[in-house]
């Protein structure tokens, strides 16, 4: 559609648009170094509210500043708002705990502090491409953010597009840094396109008044000369790429990675637990591993931690130069039991890539990876200090398998490092608790299976949920055990690793995979098979699996020690378990009344300073109204397009009401796999939203609909029947789990608008 001549263009606002777009195509570079799309939309909202808050700041203060002092009073103004608006659209997409769902207060901040500094760590450690996990996706929205408040400052408020520049090429030098191949040829043209478009809004135009012709503005921007800059600035812009990428540091900002690994482990690989989150909270299920010959089910270790920091959790700590690992490999140290029969397996990465190579079991021998790997005997993992794929490769390896009697008799000195030992910073209750978990318990093996048979008792209320319960005031740790009992495995794992040191077992978190599904004869590790567990040290024995993770799913593969010996008595008969810790205030109300508003009086001015301000400001409010109601309005379009296909009966129409319950179940954060039956489906659905009879009933209904319209003969239902139906499961979900502003704002389910 083409503005017509008589039709006049706010050129400020022009200018703050040219100045959005430039800083979206530049932003564009970090798709070379970030595996996903998903931090495309946040950051498309983050830019487009500045620049919107920008032209409105700028059309209030038009006219009503004078003399250089005003001027720069109402500039700095303007990107004190746009700050502001930066911080509240962060809060809105990235923090449970803002007042309002977007106002910025103190848990708020706190909690986007804690997130930008886990995405800080994944950049200085991570392997490129990596996930656009939600950490990362707050990183790019606050860096583009930045970059389009001074962009819109210094093109639309001082009129000086060609100065941007620098500032632009900037944010193409990090992600090309990153990269260990070239960023993606259009990141390029799109970054030269924008700056060419800002680029015609200056120059000669700078004589434009605020308000031209809307062809005159056409024929400025989009002259033979504006062509003829864009091309010129695309093909600049693809050379410069291959030079600057060619010079890159493949992968790792210099001085992260593969230099200090002989003092320790600082910046060697991914940042295990945010590596763990942004594989189970991916949006699809990826193939990672084809595993041939795997006889006996068993966890595929990526690495174990070793260190526990009570303010930052488990990290790996004390890596040594280990091994060559394509040589015959040592015993783990501490291990002098070589029992179990010897298994050689073929391991096919698919869609992985990592500086860890995940092996089975105690490895004897590891073929097909090259002199670049090393393996710690220590710390019982394959790993290398280069960037490089992992191809295919053959493992041979055993399995202990120690009974519950060899166990229990375990002794002699431990031949491990006394880090395993290390009980410091743990809490009292906690230590507490551990003690009265393991009061009937003689041996340090029953201990362990007191602790593993602590969390997988339904009858102690813990359960598996990659949501942890919503926090109190305590330490992570604390508010799990006596408060939320509801989190994944990174949280049972690292519980009961430090419950065990507290009772005087060594014992560390391993980090890597169940073993998959079977296919044929092989089996496929997907993403859904991300997992941590513990490992307990028996002298002799070495190192012990335990999974104190609830699983209901069949993925667990736990030892025959753990099948077969008998269960310790419980501790303390009669005693609820765990209590309150003593001197622990009860969870703050989370209902507190937000803050009034506080209304000014506007500024005093005629009539005729009022009627040219007030257009832009309709215009840049209705533009940001705009831009926040376009998801929400989509997904309200889906939905109300879906019930009239379900009421319209017909083919399809149970299918319909199914695909209309997933839509809610996304929006919610929840994203059935696909391995999931429709009963699966609808029972986790009942018991991780909390439905209550109406709903449960609803829910099964639609679900037993489907499955007839799928599996069954045709039948004659009553399609407003049907309809009736999944309004009541609708409202179900209302009732017991209302969406939260982020799901009305950017909902999930418009990423599934094919499906």
């Amino acid at each position: 559609m083409s503005t017509s001549p008589s039709m006049p263009v706010d050129v400020p606002v022009l200018r703050a648009a040219a100045a959005a777009v430039a800083v979206l195509g530049a932003g564009t570079a970090f798709a070379g170094v970030l595996a996903d799309g998903r931090w495309f939309p946040p950051a498309l909202l983050t830019v487009l509210v500045i620049a919107a808050t920008g032209a409105a700041g700028r059309s209030i203060g038009r006219g009503r500043t004078t003399g250089r002092r005003g001027i720069a009073l109402q500039r700095a103004a303007v990107v004190l708002a746009q700050l502001a608006a930066l911080a509240a659209v962060l809060t809105a997409l990235f923090a449970g705990s803002g007042v309002l769902g977007f106002l910025p207060g103190p848990a708020a901040l706190a909690e986007l502090g804690r997130l930008l500094a886990g995405a800080v760590d994944l950049v200085r450690t991570g392997t490129p491409p990596v996930a656009a996990e939600p950490a990362l996706q707050c990183l790019v929205c606050v860096g583009l953010g930045v970059v389009a408040v001074i962009v819109d400052l210094v093109a639309a408020a001082l009129a000086s597009p060609a100065a941007t520049g620098l500032v632009l090429l900037c944010v193409f030098a990090i992600p090309a840094s990153l990269a260990r191949e070239m960023l993606p040829w259009w990141s390029f043209l799109a970054g030269a396109a924008g700056f060419a478009l800002l680029l015609s809004t200056g120059g000669p135009h700078r004589r434009w008044q605020r308000r031209e012709p809307g062809g005159r503005v056409l024929r400025g921007l989009f002259s033979g000369a504006g062509a003829a800059l864009a091309a010129t600035a695309g093909v600049l812009a693809l050379l410069s790429g291959v030079v600057f990428t060619g010079v890159g540091t493949e992968g790792r900002l210099p001085g992260s990675a593969g230099e200090r690994l002989a003092g320790g482990t600082e910046g060697i690989g991914l940042q295990p637990f945010t590596s763990l989150r942004g594989q189970l909270n991916r949006d699809r299920v990826v193939d990672l591993f084809r595993v041939r010959g795997l006889e006996q089910e068993t966890y595929l270790r990526a690495m174990t931690l070793r260190k526990f920091d009570p303010e930052k959790g488990w990290a790996l700590d004390g890596l040594t130069q280990g091994v060559q690992a394509d040589d015959e490999l040592p015993l783990p140290e501490g291990t002098t039991v070589a029992g179990g029969p010897s298994t050689d397996v073929e391991i096919e990465p698919l869609g992985y890539r990592d500086p860890w190579l995940p092996v089975f079991g105690t490895p004897t021998a590891v073929g097909g990876i090259g002199p670049a790997w090393r393996y710690d005997p220590a710390a019982g993992i394959v790993f290398t200090q280069s960037d490089q794929d992992s191809a295919k490769y053959t493992q041979r390896f055993f399995l202990a398998q120690p009974s519950p009697q060899d166990l229990r008799e375990a002794g002699g000195p431990a031949a491990i490092a006394p880090e395993y030992f290390e009980t410091r910073g743990i809490p009292p209750q906690v230590a507490d608790l551990a003690k009265r978990v393991t009061a009937d318990a003689p041996t340090d093996f029953d201990k362990a299976a007191a602790l593993n048979r602590f969390f997988t008792d339904p009858a102690n209320g813990f359960r598996y949920d990659l949501s942890t319960a919503p926090a109190t005031d305590q330490d992570a740790l604390t508010d799990f055990l006596f408060h939320g009992k509801r989190g994944f495995c990174e949280q049972y794992a690292s519980s009961m690793a430090i419950m065990l040191r507290s009772v005087g077992v060594p014992a560390r978190v391993s980090v890597g995979f169940t073993p998959g599904y079977r296919d044929g004869a092989d089996r496929v590790i997907t993403t859904e098979d991300a997992h941590a567990w513990v490992e307990a040290y028996f002298p002799g024995w070495g190192w012990q699996t335990f999974d104190p993770t609830p699983l209901d799913d069949g993925r667990a593969a736990l030892p025959e020690f753990l099948e077969d010996g008998q269960p310790a008595p419980d501790p303390q008969p009669g005693e609820p378990l765990p209590p309150e810790p003593s001197g622990q205030a009860p969870p703050p109300d989370p209902q507190e009344p937000a803050p009034e508003p506080v209304e000014q009086e506007p500024p005093r001015d005629d009539r005729e300073q009022e009627s040219a301000v007030w257009p832009g400001v309709v215009a840049g409010s209705v533009l940001l109204l705009a831009v926040l109601a376009t998801p929400a309005t989509a997904r309200e379009l889906r939905r109300r397009q879906l019930l009239r296909a379900v009421a319209a009966g017909g083919r399809g129409s149970a299918s319909t009401a199914w695909r209309l319950l997933l839509d809610e179940y996304r929006d919610r954060g929840w994203d059935p796999a696909p391995s999931e039956t429709a009963r699966m489906i609808s029972d986790s659905a009942v018991e991780r939203f909390g439905l209550d009879d109406a709903g449960a009933e609803a829910v099964a209904a639609v679900r037993t609909a489907a499955e007839r319209e799928w599996y069954g003969a045709p039948e004659d239902g009553d399609p407003q029947e049907l309809a009736a139906t999944v309004r009541r499961a609708l409202e179900g979900l209302d009732r017991t789990a209302p969406r939260d502003l982020r799901a009305r704002v950017l909902p999930r389910s418009l990423r599934h608008l094919d499906s």
